[in-house]
């Protein structure tokens, strides 16, 4: 009877452990899920062999949930992790965006000690059964080189559409593995530091492979369509965290709705102009989103070299409208300090050559500021509208903006907004897209009221020959990126009729 109580307890114990270190997984929104059970937890129920002594179990564990956090933190918002951490002095130039992530880290130190606490009481409670819990880690260990890993779920586990037919669209990219001892992150670190270190000293040209990122490509969108000299004006819209539902019928709703708004400024519009959409993959953050449309690089790491050691890119279409006589104007809606070190947002600008460039330090002069997520910044309508502005002086022109609203930690503010007065209504018909989900929803409706408010003005001035309005990346927020797809990004491209 003691035994069966002590197996029920190791049963509790390594469940607990699994939720430690496999949720973090599911917060990611990972593709491809493995289960297994870190190595360091193994060698410290092994330890129990030799010590009662559990303050061991406790540096252990520290030890051991501290190297998933090192590692989880910058995967949660698309960095390499060496990057992420040599650009901490930003917590100076501005602590408020990190006030939250504070508060979080607080609390999940408080959870971790919490739970460090009831799994030393559970194998204490154990008592001479205790040996039950080596003896479990000695069966992985045996499994790991004896037994190969299980495939749990298939390719094809989650349905796309609400057919009930067998023949049913399915999605392929959601696995779920059980392995039997992982490697506590180390196989990412090692990953990260081969990017990082090669960041140093060359560049990888932009490419996708259907493999990989469901998509094929070797041209960023914004190389492919606007690198030319066969229009007067173009203007690359980069939008904050705008991502692909990963259940392609639900992203095809929200294209739908971009559509809609677009032929709903009618005839000043439609006659004039012409919308299509596009995907394409994103491998990083906002500063490899960058690198890709304006110097069609693959990383983060190739930003870095750009920017710390003048290494060429393999195009750069600022330099290449200014060479055939365009004006180049560059827009941001947050500070120029922002991302500090190698991403400074000033920096970065002046080396790609834009002869124009303001930020939240000028616009704000003007503009009252935003209040939807911790960073100084206009709205972004207020940048658009400025931009729009500025390129009525030149008669040739290659614009660029990048938005700042709707990044994470978002929190959408209806009442101020400047295109709320739909919110509901749109709600009603998209809400069970996002799974009911009200941040991603409010999150999407914001990013759709700064593309709308691109089409109202294009349909005004009708300035421009060309706007693309493309995504940097998926939504990290943890609270909803499980929703999208963390391979590909959506894109649109207006173009004057013929």
């Amino acid at each position: 009877m003691q035994l069966l109580s002590a197996i029920l307890k190791l049963i509790l114990l390594v469940a607990i452990q699994l939720l430690i270190e496999q949720g973090p997984q599911l917060l990611l929104g990972n593709p491809e899920i493995t289960i297994n059970l870190s190595f360091i937890f193994i060698i410290n129920c092994l330890l129990l062999l030799f010590t009662s002594n559990y303050k061991w179990f406790y540096i252990l564990q520290f030890f051991s949930l501290a190297i998933y956090a090192i590692v989880l933190v910058p995967q949660l918002f698309f960095f390499n992790m060496f990057n992420f951490y040599a650009r901490m002095n930003y917590i100076f130039l501005s602590p408020g965006n990190f006030i939250i992530a504070f508060v979080y880290l607080l609390i999940a130190a408080a959870a971790i000690a919490g739970i460090a606490w009831l799994q030393v009481k559970l194998i204490k409670s154990m008592r001479r059964q205790i040996y039950v819990v080596p003896v479990f880690a000695l069966l992985l260990i045996i499994a790991e080189f004896a037994a190969p890993t299980a495939e749990i779920l298939s390719a094809a586990a989650i349905p796309t559409k609400n057919s009930t037919s067998s023949n049913e669209q399915l999605v392929p990219w959601r696995k779920l593995y059980i392995d039997y001892i992982g490697n506590n992150g180390f196989a990412r670190i090692q990953k990260d530091y081969n990017k990082f270190a090669k960041g140093k000293i060359a560049i990888t040209p932009y490419a996708c492979n259907t493999t990989e990122d469901e998509t094929s490509t070797t041209l960023a969108p914004t190389i492919q369509y606007l690198q030319d000299t066969t229009t007067n004006k173009d203007f690359l819209l980069l939008m904050e965290s705008w991502g692909e539902l990963a259940e392609p019928k639900e992203q095809e709703k929200l294209m739908n709705h971009i559509r809609a708004l677009f032929n709903s400024h009618g005839a000043g519009l439609t006659k004039y102009y012409q919308l299509e959409f596009g995907r394409t993959c994103f491998h990083g953050n906002t500063s490899s989103a960058e690198g890709r449309e304006l110097l069609n690089m693959n990383d983060e790491e190739s930003y870095r070299a750009f920017l710390e050691r003048n290494v060429a890119p393999p195009h750069n279409i600022t330099q290449y409208k200014n060479q055939n006589g365009y004006h180049t104007i560059a827009g941001f809606t947050a500070s120029k300090q922002y991302g500090s070190n190698m991403s400074n947002a000033e920096g970065f600008r002046r080396a790609l050559g834009f002869k124009s460039r303001f930020y939240y330090e000028e616009l704000s002069k003007h503009y009252k500021d935003n209040k939807e997520n911790t960073y100084k910044a206009v709205f972004d309508e207020n940048l658009i509208d400025s931009i729009l502005n500025e390129s009525k002086r030149y008669e040739k022109v290659f614009a660029y903006a990048l938005t700042i609203n709707t990044h994470t930690p978002f929190r959408f503010d209806v009442t101020n907004n400047i295109d709320g007065k739909y919110y509901y209504k749109i709600k009603r018909e998209l809400f069970k897209s996002f799974k009911e989900n009200q941040q991603a929803y409010d999150q999407f409706y914001r990013i759709a009221s700064i593309i709308n408010h691109t089409f109202k003005r294009v349909a005004e001035a009708k300035d421009f020959d060309r706007i693309l309005i493309i995504g940097d990346h998926a939504n990290p927020d943890f609270r909803t990126r499980g929703l999208y797809n963390m391979k590909t990004v959506p894109f649109l491209i207006i173009r004057r009729r013929n």
